[in-house]
């Protein structure tokens, strides 16, 4: 283990720790996640979305629950790549598409939805001082969200999201309009 020039320790873990490796393997349901194949615990390999040996890091989000098959088969490709080799992306690229062509308000409703909470990101200025939050992009809604929401949520969320200028305003008067 070395240490950063901050004196804060970088990690060069490879694989996940047990108590990561069971989170992983319940939130992928005891399966697969790329054949489906039932697995159990002690068969789990951890893969990578991005190879360790390309930057990837062992955290849970860059981590997948496979077989030993399916690991080999992954070897250093991202997970992306591996999933296109096979042609399975055709379900996600459909999603990503139909994401792309809602509108920021009914992405951040779906988000809201399903618990996924995006934060702004940080622009420190330069002479002036000029510091500011950039709020979240529709394209980072749309790549929070594709692996999220399935194409019934977003049809059934759209027919229950008020789309904008159809919705009704209550009338009300004023006190002062009463005298």
């Amino acid at each position: 283990m070395s240490l950063s020039f901050f004196g804060d320790e970088e990690s060069s873990r490879r694989t996940l720790g047990i108590r990561e490796r069971q989170i992983l393997y319940d939130s992928a349901q005891k399966k697969c996640e790329d054949c489906s194949r039932d697995l159990e615990f002690s068969d789990v390999q951890v893969g990578h979305k991005t190879a360790y040996s390309r930057g990837g890091n062992s955290t849970l989000r860059n981590s997948v629950s496979l077989c030993y098959g399916c690991n080999k088969k992954q070897g250093t490709d991202s997970w992306d790549v591996f999933q296109r080799k096979q042609g399975k992306t055709a379900v996600i690229d459909r999603m990503r598409n139909m994401l792309t062509e809602l509108t920021l308000q009914k992405l951040k409703d779906l988000a809201q939805k399903h618990g996924v909470k995006l934060k702004g990101r940080f622009h420190e200025g330069g002479l002036l001082n000029d510091d500011y939050y950039q709020a979240p992009s529709k394209a980072r809604y749309v790549k929070a969200l594709v692996g999220v929401v399935t194409e019934k949520d977003i049809k059934s969320g759209l027919s229950a999201m008020p789309t904008p200028g159809k919705t009704k305003r209550r009338r009300t008067t004023s006190y002062w309009s009463i005298f």
